[in-house]
């Protein structure tokens, strides 16, 4: 990835994909239908049968990127990054879409924020086919290690973020955590740079039938990434790990009274949650002693908590 005068202010666009044609087809779409120029597109396929080349193949000027093997979507990101020529890049997951103010709102704030500025990285909103519109959380902004660490940047995600060039290379290739890329991608640009956001939805999320935050591989990777940011996690303290860690439970809980309706290692994970929680006992408590009566209970805790 360099950087030179002739390709000031481009952005590279770096789609992955896998057998997700008509997904991709809307995210081609979104980016064609930007406001703002240079822009170039990579998709990035990991499908043996090169099966989104013909989708690709509708677009003037995008490039298609065949992958020997399908190795995953960070995997997919790191070879279109590799290969991008822009000042910034977008790394676009191909289930989303981004509004056509998207990429102008974002390279606008890099450029009045100056050539010395330490933002590294801007973000925005969303709107969630399932949640509606999630706007940013002003607490993450600027030095934003401490809750990356904590797990808590949301709607910071990957196709929210528009990232400078020369800290993405610094990364690269992108490390793989085992379903939690973005969480550990967080914490790398994190301890590299500097985050802001505009704050409006630029991006409409789409919602797959399986989505990744509901699997296992998703929670392994949780645990995955506190373990391989041990040292990071020391120089903070304990409740910045402790969140983290608390919340992880809390979700594996959570699965394994949505899979099983009753189970004693969900109480035993809500319990480990309660524990480990540095604020807001009580809720957590409550949800432990729910949990004992199953996925009935855990759905009455709810509905008191919410009130």
């Amino acid at each position: 990835m360099e950087e030179s005068p002739a390709n000031d202010g481009l952005v590279s666009v770096v789609v992955p994909t896998h057998y997700r044609n008509e997904r991709l087809r809307e995210a081609i779409e979104s980016v064609r239908q930007q406001e703002y120029r240079p822009i170039e597109v990579l998709v990035v396929d990991g499908a043996d049968d090169e099966h989104a080349r013909p989708v690709v193949e509708e677009f003037d000027g995008v490039r298609y990127v065949h992958q020997e093997r399908d190795e995953g979507p960070q995997a997919a990101r790191s070879i279109g990054a590799e290969r991008a020529n822009g000042q910034y890049v977008q790394l676009l997951d191909d289930d989303d879409r981004l509004a056509p103010e998207k990429i102008r709102k974002q390279v606008k704030l890099f450029e009045s924020a100056g050539d010395d500025s330490p933002v590294g990285v801007v973000y925005c909103g969303m709107l969630d086919e399932s949640r509606g519109e999630i706007l940013p959380n002003p607490a993450v902004r600027g030095d934003v290690l401490e809750r990356a660490l904590e797990m808590r940047t949301f709607p910071c995600i990957t196709s929210t973020m528009l990232i400078d060039s020369n800290v993405l290379a610094g990364m690269l290739p992108l490390g793989h955590r085992h379903g939690a890329d973005d969480t550990g991608t967080k914490i790398e640009l994190a301890l590299r740079t500097r985050f802001d956001f505009v704050d409006e939805a630029l991006v409409y999320r789409g919602v797959t039938d399986s989505p990744l935050s509901a699997t296992w591989s998703y929670l392994d990777g949780r645990k995955r990434v506190v373990e391989a940011y041990e040292d990071v996690y020391r120089q903070f303290p304990p409740r910045v790990r402790h969140r983290a860690v608390r919340e992880t439970h809390f979700l594996v809980g959570r699965k394994l009274l949505a899979e099983r309706g009753w189970s004693a290692g969900a109480v035993l994970e809500f319990a480990r949650a309660a524990y480990y929680t540095p604020e807001n006992r009580p809720y957590y408590l409550g949800e432990c002693l729910a949990s004992a009566f199953g996925r009935p209970g855990i759905r009455v805790a709810d509905a008191l908590f919410a009130r």
